[in-house]
């Protein structure tokens, strides 16, 4: 299986490693343009909660400013606001109740351990770090986006010897 198709504007930055001829890349680009979803309909669903929706509205906002927000992406920014809010009602309640609870076993003993939402909010921290790099909300994505690649020198004898 081949690598993922690169967006032709994200082939050109990183430096047009295939050699593709001006012809070549304004195909690209006109295919790209005729399927690029539209952006008049990014409104958060209404299933998303109060903080949820919240979060949609400013990251949405941001993201159409960088071309990054379409009709099809809403699900996925819904997703990710949707993980946002529940990791903050994690972190709430763990506020509330501290790092540690009792805990009475089959046997009536009482133990403190670790709060229980400590593992959801970690599973949901992970959730949104997966979603958050598809969108480019990490600074480590949006480095990679920015980053040109280095172009390799061609040795124009190399492939007389192999």
């Amino acid at each position: 299986m081949g690598r993922k198709a690169k967006p032709i504007g994200l082939h050109i930055v990183e430096g047009n490693s295939s050699r593709l001829t001006k012809k070549e890349i304004e195909a690209r680009q006109d295919a790209e343009a005729s399927l690029m979803p539209g952006t008049d309909n990014t409104r958060p669903p209404p299933w998303l909660g109060k903080v949820a929706k919240k979060e949609f509205k400013r990251l949405a906002e941001a993201l159409k400013k960088l071309n990054l927000m379409t009709n099809v992406d809403v699900n996925a920014l819904a997703a990710y606001c949707d993980a946002y809010a529940d990791y903050m009602g994690c972190t709430k309640l763990i506020e509330e109740e501290g790092l540690m609870v009792e805990y009475t076993n089959n046997s009536a003993e009482t133990n403190r351990v670790p709060h229980p939402l400590l593992t959801k909010k970690k599973q949901l921290h992970e959730q949104m770090k997966s979603l958050a790099v598809e969108f480019g909300l990490t600074p480590s994505s949006r480095a990679r986006l920015a980053m040109p690649q280095k172009k390799k020198e061609v040795d124009p004898f190399g492939e007389l010897f192999d």
